[in-house]
C-alpha cells in the first residue's frame, strides 16, 4: 500500500515538475486537418493540439474552440523544454486550461 502511494505521489510530482505552461492568451485561429487540429495564440506560433489517433485530441479542440466563442484566455501545457514562440506541429500538449472574462 505505501509502495502504491509512494508511485503516486511521485508520477504527479514528475507530471508537474516536466511540463511548460505556455503564457494565457486568446485562441486567434484554430485548423482542423485530415488527421490533426493546429491552434495559434496571441503572440505566440501554430501548435498542435493533437492528433486525431488520440482520445484527447477532441476534447482539448472542445474546450479551445469554446473559449475561443467566449472570447476567454487558456493556457496550453507542453512537455518540459517546449519553446512556446516557436512554430512547432510535433509536440502535444499535455493539457489545457481555460479562464473566464474578469
Amino acid at each position: 500500500m505505501l509502495k502504491l502511494l509512494f508511485v503516486i505521489l511521485f508520477a504527479c510530482f514528475s507530471y508537474s515538475s516536466y511540463a511548460v505552461d505556455c503564457p494565457a492568451a486568446k485562441v486567434v485561429h484554430l485548423q482542423v486537418e485530415q488527421d490533426k487540429v493546429l491552434v495559434l495564440l496571441e503572440n505566440q506560433n501554430w501548435h498542435l493540439v493533437g492528433l486525431f489517433s488520440s482520445v484527447w485530441t477532441e476534447k482539448m479542440y472542445s474546450a479551445l474552440l469554446a473559449a475561443q466563442m467566449a472570447n476567454n484566455r487558456v493556457v496550453i501545457r507542453y512537455p518540459d523544454g517546449f519553446d512556446c514562440s516557436g512554430y512547432d506541429l510535433q509536440v502535444a500538449p499535455l493539457a489545457v486550461r481555460t479562464f473566464p472574462q474578469y
